[in-house]
């Protein structure tokens, strides 16, 4: 069966091109020489490890990532092996605040501000300054370094604020009652956990993550293993606290789930004993078959009494449920008792005032036909009227004008706008394409060193190859000098008569 993990980075394009021996190579040492090619591939890492985490193919953790050993053999891609800068990258991330540890993250009292990403593309500046004043070289030295120091339990921010954006819609669906609002680690997980990301289910350390982000969002409460949330709609000013009651709730249900649990089991085990009884009667193992049978009943009270038990409690936590509910109503009655009593203590509803008021209005009434029927009887009124009609026509031509020159003046914003954004677009294109051919010429620059160093290899043993040759054939002819030498000398010391005989010997006879 295919490695899922392996499958999906085959299916990333980096992994089939050239630029995958660059993202694996160590950045630290890249980073004031190639600054644009740096932040290219930390935003590479950041996506890339945010989507491996949350599809759980790192482990079972969704929104955790955990950076140990094992992390690079996992990442390891053959003909490249494993990246060698997991450290420097975890470290960006947490100094942007993208990464939280763990344990800081559950033990924070606000919610985590980090640092825009886009910043990194203005570090490229900050890196040539400190190449003027100085800075330590990077290297897989520095990168390792980093790794040690990075190792541990990482909270992805941005998986969390995801899980909580795909979860808190449809809480005020599953939170109808007060009962439905209290939640353990394992029952949030086991309720909660696959509401959050598609095709994944959280794990409990996932879940205590998003309780606490939730928890400094307003939207609940955590204490230990207890979590308490928010009405949906709520006009309370009271503070949401976890009370005993709702601790005594949550371990009555617990105590109904696990009587579930263990009602189901005893069910396989009665049918197992009823097969076996069976089986035997078959066999005509008479013995067998009545020690099963006796095994049958006895799960069978104990069956009924776990039943008993468990309605019982079902019927304690109906009754709470009920009184919970009655308890809301009636300080919602009680809310609105008050408030009712509140606006008919107004001082302009009492039953004074309303006549007064009544009348004033009757007399105004009066007063304004009187003032009607004396302008219209006015005849030299009328040029007056006319006037104020030009004046209010005039005035309502001059709004929409000023209404069309605010739209045509919304239209050229709008469309500055767009041709802003699209220059803005063409820009990141061209910061993409510099990227690429920064890096197409870095790695043309490493193969050509490479290869340099290959030919100056293979000079200096030709070389050698010709040095040593030179010295054989220089050797030889100094033996051989040595060899004539010697005969000389062997010649020059023999007696004259056998020299004389050799010599005759030797001659060539004359035709």
């Amino acid at each position: 069966m295919a490695d899922p993990l392996k499958a999906y980075l085959a299916s990333l394009p980096e992994y089939s091109s050239a630029r995958a021996q660059f993202l694996y190579s160590s950045l630290s040492a890249r980073k004031a020489a190639n600054p644009t090619g740096y932040a290219g591939a930390l935003s590479w890492w950041r996506l890339t490890l945010s989507s491996l985490v949350s599809k759980g193919l790192l482990g079972d953790d969704k929104l955790i990532l955990v950076a140990e050993e094992d992390l690079k053999e996992k990442l390891r891609w053959d003909k490249i092996g494993r990246p060698l800068s997991l450290g420097t990258v975890i470290s960006e991330l947490a100094q942007s605040k993208d990464y939280v540890p763990l344990e800081t993250f559950l033990a924070s009292g606000s919610a985590t501000k980090g640092s825009s990403w886009l910043s990194l593309l203005a570090r490229p500046l900050w890196w040539g300054v400190s190449r003027v004043f100085g800075s330590s070289e990077g290297g897989e030295g520095a990168d390792e370094a980093e790794w040690t120091a990075r190792k541990g339990d990482w909270v992805v921010k941005e998986l969390v604020e995801r899980a909580a954006a795909g979860l808190i819609p449809k809480l005020s669906d599953l939170h109808a009652d007060a009962i439905s609002r209290l939640y353990t680690i394992k029952t949030f997980q086991s309720k909660l956990g696959a509401l959050c990301l598609p095709d994944v289910v959280l794990s409990e350390r996932d879940c205590s993550v998003l309780a606490k982000h939730l928890s400094l969002k307003g939207i609940c409460i955590v204490q230990g293993e207890v979590i308490k949330f928010a009405a949906p709609v709520t006009t309370s000013p009271i503070a949401l606290t976890i009370t005993e009651s709702d601790r005594g709730i949550l371990t009555l249900l617990n105590t109904l789930s696990s009587l579930d649990t263990y009602i189901t089991s005893i069910e396989a085990r009665i049918a197992t004993e009823q097969a076996q009884a069976v089986s035997y009667n078959a066999k005509k193992q008479l013995t067998l078959v009545k020690s099963h049978l006796v095994a049958r009943k006895r799960l069978e009270a104990l069956l009924a009494q776990r039943v008993a038990s468990r309605d019982k409690l079902s019927e304690v936590l109906h009754g709470i449920e009920k009184a919970v509910g009655d308890e809301e109503t009636m300080s919602a009655l009680s809310l609105g008792t008050s408030t009712l009593r509140s606006i008919l203590a107004s001082p302009n509803l009492s039953l004074d005032h309303i006549e007064e008021t009544t009348t004033a209005l009757s007399d105004t009434l009066a007063d304004a036909n009187d003032i009607s029927e004396a302008v219209s009887a006015v005849g030299q009124l009328d040029s007056d009227l006319e006037g104020e009609v030009e004046d209010e026509l005039k005035s309502l031509v001059e709004s929409v004008e000023r209404e069309e020159r605010a739209e045509k003046e919304r239209e050229r914003v709008e469309k500055e706008q767009r041709e802003r954004e699209e220059r803005d677009k063409e820009r990141a294109r061209e910061i993409e394409r510099e990227q690429r051919e920064s890096e197409r010429v870095a790695l043309e620059r490493e193969k050509l060193e490479a290869e340099e160093k290959q030919r100056v290899v293979e000079e200096k043993e030709r070389v050698r190859v010709q040095e040593d040759q030179e010295k054989k054939r220089l050797a030889e002819e100094e033996t051989r000098r040595e060899e004539e030498v010697a005969e000389a000398l062997k010649r020059s010391e023999a007696p004259s008569g056998e020299v004389e005989e050799k010599e005759q010997r030797t001659a060539v006879p004359a035709e």
